[in-house]
């Protein structure tokens, strides 16, 4: 076992996909194939359930991913505390869930890759369920995560944008031409709800009555393959500024107004390195003095 054949684990366990990481990590896949079969022989242990459609970890492989993950942050870390900041690179790998929040970080990766160019970030556009399940995991450094969501075990910041709620609808629906949609008016409506299964706990409040009281009619985890079904005449609960409106759709916020926060975290229990903790000061400083947000 060597740390080549440790980046080629980890990097499956990330990809979900033996291609996806021999692209990633430009090799060819039997090669990736061939030491992941090795290192499974010399563990004794099947690391991957190649069972399903997607590449996933066994219960040993979650183990090992963790372990593995860690011996290649305190490599990295070793190599960058040899370093001065000026000098960072490596790879940030960010999971976020649908939100205009994002504006903000975005806006700091930008400037942050401009001050250090051999720095390389990887996005991972999942729900605020699977963000924060990749954290823990060790898939990535930070989550921007949606709340309500389970925070137990994670730090965070909480990011200056808060998300506004409403239906996403044609034009010329029923709906299209309202300047706000009431609790009872939403309970009319046929509606494309997201799998958050926290937000059905915390939104009865505005309801005044359960989740379950609404006209759901299907459920979807992103936005855009929904946002095709809108154009076709459906309506879907959601926030604002995830898809852009146009002569075609547009978004009724809920009223009485119905907003939540969104948070950057990281997981307390992971190693620190000098570059993650590089760019978690820079956006603590982005949040304490606000820098221009791009719409």
């Amino acid at each position: 076992m060597d740390l080549k054949t440790l980046r080629y684990f980890v990097e499956v366990a990330r990809q979900k996909s033996f291609t996806l990481a021999a692209e990633k990590l430009f090799v060819t896949q039997p090669t990736i194939s061939r030491q992941i079969a090795e290192l499974e022989e010399e563990l004794g242990q099947v690391l991957f359930d190649r069972s399903t459609r997607h590449t996933k970890l066994t219960e040993k492989g979650l183990y090992f991913y963790r372990q593995a993950q860690s011996i290649l942050d305190l490599v990295e870390k070793t190599k960058l505390q040899t370093m001065s900041t000026d000098d960072l690179q490596g790879e940030l790998t960010i999971a976020a869930g649908e939100t205009r929040a994002m504006t903000l970080v975005a806006s700091v990766l930008e400037r942050f890759q401009s001050m250090h160019p051999q720095v390389r970030v990887n996005l991972i556009s999942v729900n605020g369920a699977d963000a924060a399940a990749n954290l823990r995991v060790g898939i990535c450094d930070f989550a921007v995560i949606i709340r309500p969501a389970d925070l137990d075990d994670l730090d965070y910041l909480v990011l200056p944008r808060k998300n506004t709620w409403g239906v996403l609808t044609r034009r010329d629906s029923s709906i299209g031409n309202k300047t706000g949609i009431s609790p009872q008016e939403l309970k009319t409506i046929p509606l494309y709800v997201p799998q958050q299964h926290l937000l059905t706990s915390t939104m009865k409040d505005w309801l005044g009555s359960s989740f379950e009281s609404l006209n759901i009619v299907g459920s979807y985890n992103l936005l855009y393959n929904t946002s095709l079904m809108v154009r076709a005449g459906a309506h879907a609960l959601c926030l604002d500024g995830i898809i852009s409106v146009d002569e075609d759709i547009c978004f009724v916020p809920l009223a009485p107004r119905y907003t939540n926060d969104v948070v950057f975290a990281w997981a307390m229990n992971r190693p620190r390195r000098a570059l993650t903790e590089a760019f978690l000061q820079t956006l603590q400083l982005a949040i304490s003095s606000p820098i221009k947000e791009q719409s």
